[in-house]
């Protein structure tokens, strides 16, 4: 009695400690692969759409995709203070920034395919950043406000858009259009003339080209028909307070019925470029063992990652030719990809850091203008 008694308490002893290495050991499902991302910028929805998907598809030995948004920026560093995901959704700008801090993992052996221009410029690529697709500027309005101001939504170039600023504040008196931030317009208007923004404002205010079309919006400022970064320039025009904005297409994307949205206007003698915000996934080093999973969910993308994953997400996709889009924000990015030369920066150094630097001081002369 006593040995059968021993023998089931070893099979108990040995099935708890099964039980236990299978929810507790690297690469079960219980263990997930944190993705964090701002939710200000990027669909909580679509994203939970694409974890699904891919944890309906992953081998069994990969960590399940959790995703986790915050609502800004700021609360995402903070978080990124106490613990770190595995995968961060974000700008290749700050991707640069935290791999110069050493914080991104290499991904050996990971070889992605991009555009020519944008390998170029990435330094990462394919080692532990990958573009999901380019965020651009663009022109957003309120239809009735227009309507109501006799204006008509024509804004083919920078100089048409002043002109109908100032003739909306000649019969209102109010400011037509605001920016959500404007380093990345001045990038744009700066890249179709030819110039590279260097995203430092001394060696910046040199160039003719940054003069130029930094003057114009500074004179828009001055005359009361631009309203300087307010930090919410999209609900702004969706209640009709300002008739425009300039903003990012990922903003773009959730805008309420009532708004549309063309191309940034570029100035009239400048080329057709678009500067753009290369947004990807970043692995970082934060859980060394949760790497093979990371590399996992990437090789996966590559292959399961459409063209509509990044037009829903606000983006311009790369290598979308055979796209036939049906939304208007769809169309309106596809018109971008295909009208528009991608002109890609590389990040150099600090340029994150340069570049918050130069649109605080940007902001704050603007703010003194107006």
């Amino acid at each position: 009695m006593k040995k059968w008694l021993w023998a089931l308490a070893a099979l108990l002893a040995a099935a708890a400690l099964l039980i236990t290495y299978r929810f507790s050991s690297p690469g079960r499902n219980r263990q997930p692969l944190k993705l964090w991302y701002v939710s200000g910028e990027f669909s909580p929805a679509d994203l939970e759409l694409l974890a699904s998907r891919y944890n309906d598809q992953r081998q069994e030995e990969h960590y399940a995709l959790v995703p986790r948004g915050f609502a800004t920026e700021e609360e995402l560093a903070a978080a990124f203070e106490q613990s770190r995901p595995d995968l961060l959704l974000c700008s290749y700008d700050r991707a640069a920034s935290l791999g110069s801090r050493e914080q991104l993992a290499e991904l050996v052996g990971a070889d992605w395919d991009y555009l020519p221009e944008i390998e170029d410029s990435l330094p990462y690529a394919g080692r532990s950043f990958f573009p999901l697709g380019s965020a651009v500027p663009l022109l957003v309005y309120n239809q009735a406000a227009l309507e109501s101001a006799g204006i008509t939504a024509a804004f083919s170039s920078l100089e048409e858009l002043y002109a109908a600023a100032e003739a909306y504040r000649e019969r209102t008196g109010k400011p037509f259009f605001t920016a959500d931030a404007v380093t990345p317009l001045l990038a744009a208007w700066c890249g179709s003339l030819g110039y590279a923004l260097q995203g430092d404002a001394e060696r910046d205010a040199l160039h003719e080209s940054f003069c130029r079309v930094y003057n114009g919006l500074a004179q828009c400022a001055y005359d009361g028909c631009f309203l300087p970064p307010t930090g919410d320039a999209p609900g702004l025009v969706e209640v009709g307070e300002l008739p425009c904005a300039l903003i990012s297409s990922i903003q773009a994307v959730s805008l309420a019925d009532g708004c549309a949205a063309v191309p940034l206007p570029l100035p009239e003698s400048g080329a057709a470029v678009y500067v753009p915000e290369i947004m990807g996934l970043a692995v970082t080093g934060a859980n060394s063992y949760a790497l093979p999973s990371a590399r996992a969910f990437l090789l996966w993308l590559r292959e399961n990652y459409s063209p509509w994953d990044a037009l829903s997400l606000g983006l311009v996709p790369a290598g979308a030719a055979d796209c036939e889009p049906d939304l208007a924000m769809s169309q309106l990015l596809m018109e971008v990809y295909e009208s528009r030369r991608p002109l890609v920066y590389a990040p150099l150094g600090s340029y994150m850091e340069q570049r918050q630097e130069m649109e605080d001081q940007l902001g704050r002369a603007l703010d003194l203008l107006y």
